[in-house]
């Protein structure tokens, strides 16, 4: 999935990837990174993984709605190892009165006879929006998930309107995120340092 072409339909990009960001890690797990700035939305991350020498391969995409936009933050990750093809779509409502959702709600429904992944409790899993897609499967098939549902989010995001009260909530769970942390977090760490992980999330995957 091109991310950055399929948000480049309703929003105006500009690459601000940083250099030092921009390849990481070695031959077990290597990184490679892209981040925009969506003129009117707010940030676009696309982290691009290979691990267990190319055997395992990760894609992240974070829409952060840094601008107030009334949708909610927007985290995709794709794996594929072997015969097994996962694709999560989560919705994370940051709004102060609730995020436009007719769209991706829309978005998603196509998709409800694919099987739901089980994945561990975490502290994330009720924060999710309805709507939130984990599914496993057909690689093709998810693989159409996942542009739908990032296309849907860009015409959502297109039509909603911009809410300053919107911040403090998005900036509520930024904290939660770098504190608590996500399944990409230890990997980070392990390449960035504690430290160097939580400044890699502030600057890249989640600027608020």
């Amino acid at each position: 999935m091109d991310a950055a072409a399929i948000l480049k339909e309703r929003f105006p990009l500009k690459e601000i990837t940083p250099a030092r960001y921009k390849t990481m890690g070695g031959l077990l797990m290597r990184f490679h990174l892209e981040q925009y700035e969506a003129e009117g939305l707010g940030n676009l991350c696309v982290l691009r993984t290979k691990a267990m020498l190319g055997l395992m391969k990760l894609t992240t995409v974070v829409v952060t709605p840094n601008t107030g936009k009334n949708v909610p933050f927007l985290l995709i990750d794709t794996m594929d190892m072997g015969k097994k093809h996962l694709c999560y779509v989560e919705y994370y409502d940051c709004t102060a009165a609730g995020a436009d959702k007719d769209l991706l709600l829309a978005a998603g429904a196509p998709y409800a006879d694919v099987e739901n992944y089980a994945e561990k409790p975490a502290w994330y899993v009720s924060e999710r929006m309805a709507g939130s897609l984990i599914k496993a499967g057909d690689r093709e098939r998810l693989a159409r998930m996942a542009r739908d549902a990032l296309t849907a989010y860009a015409e959502q995001a297109a039509q909603a309107p911009v809410k300053a009260e919107n911040l403090p909530g998005l900036q509520a769970f930024q904290k939660r995120m770098i504190e608590e942390g996500n399944p990409s977090t230890a990997a980070l760490t392990r390449t960035l340092g504690r430290e160097g992980a939580k400044a890699f999330f502030r600057q890249v995957v989640m600027p608020v």
